[in-house]
């Protein structure tokens, strides 16, 4: 039987459910890539790009995504622009024919050239006699596909080739692959994955195969940009 005393007690109940139900706001708009190819001077990606990325950082909610449907957020693009600067680079390389194995330091310095367009020096010392390495990289925004040009003063050049994806929380990952290139006699293949945490870091771990050998482990590198600790 419904007394008063609970006949008051649901009607609170009621009340408080309808103020929580009243208070609780709409479902938030997608954030969608808007249609346009504007170009921004010394930028990779389009206005429009930039938009999109700064729209979902500025999110205080989730994104959503394709699971979602027509509410579901567009991905973030990755910005090559970030890559610009200077990085302090370390990691644990083991013997093969590209060298004695050791300790690795050195210092990348990242410039734009124009458009998609970027290149870097990298100094090397630690294990061996120091080298450099020039790089020339030529990112396609649109395919999500970067390509790396790399000549190494040690005498030889790499050209790695591969697709760059991310996921809805802004991780990156470049898997590339490297063209067969010859070095002290042997025939060399390198594959591996770089991963962009954030923009002030990214790992690249790498895997080599000597004359149609297995893969192997080669070891595991750390860009960090300069001024920024390691953790």
């Amino acid at each position: 039987m419904l007394t008063l005393k609970n006949a008051a007690v649901s009607g609170v109940l009621v009340a408080a459910v309808a103020a929580v139900g009243a208070q609780t706001p709409a479902r938030s708009a997608a954030v969608k890539l808007q249609p346009g190819e504007t170009a921004v001077p010394g930028q990779c990606l389009t206005r429009q790009e930039l938009d999109l990325n700064q729209r979902l950082q500025a999110l205080t909610r989730p994104t959503r995504g394709a699971e979602a449907g027509e509410d579901g957020d567009d991905p973030v693009r990755f910005d090559p622009n970030h890559l610009v600067g200077r990085w302090n680079v370390d990691g644990v390389v083991p013997e093969s024919p590209l060298g004695p194995a050791g300790d690795m330091a050195g210092v990348d310095v990242v410039r734009h050239l124009r458009d998609c367009t970027f290149e870097s020096v990298l100094q090397v010392k630690g294990f061996g006699p120091p080298y450099s390495v020039k790089t020339l990289v030529l990112y396609d925004r649109q395919a999500g596909y970067m390509v790396r040009s790399e000549q190494d003063s040690r005498g030889f050049q790499i050209l790695k080739g591969g697709i760059l994806g991310g996921d809805a929380g802004g991780y990156f990952s470049h898997h590339w692959q490297t063209a067969e290139f010859t070095h002290s006699g042997k025939r060399i293949r390198l594959q591996g994955s770089s991963f962009f945490a954030s923009p002030d870091n990214h790992r690249v771990r790498m895997q080599i195969s000597v004359d149609d050998g297995p893969w192997v482990a080669y070891g595991t590198l750390w860009w960090r940009r300069d001024g920024v600790p390691a953790k």
